[in-house]
């Protein structure tokens, strides 16, 4: 999945993301990809929901467990 900043996630499954879960639903913006040697890591803006606030994903993480619902500005 090509994953870009500003773009709307999806999450299709719930997730255990930096010992929370994020559940099934849940929709994060993509605010910033920070690139690593081994693999790209995503932080994201989750919108709405009981716990807003930030997380750090590995890209496979959100290409997994997630499908772009707004290609953002």
């Amino acid at each position: 999945m090509d994953i870009k900043v500003g773009q709307v996630l999806e999450f299709v499954e719930p997730v255990n993301v930096e010992g929370r879960v994020i559940e099934r639903g849940t929709r994060a913006r993509v605010g910033y990809i920070l690139a690593e040697v081994v693999e790209p890591k995503l932080t994201l803006v989750l919108l709405g929901g009981e716990k807003p606030g930030t997380v750090v994903v590995d890209h496979n993480v959100a290409g997994i467990h997630c499908r772009v619902v707004s290609e953002g500005t």
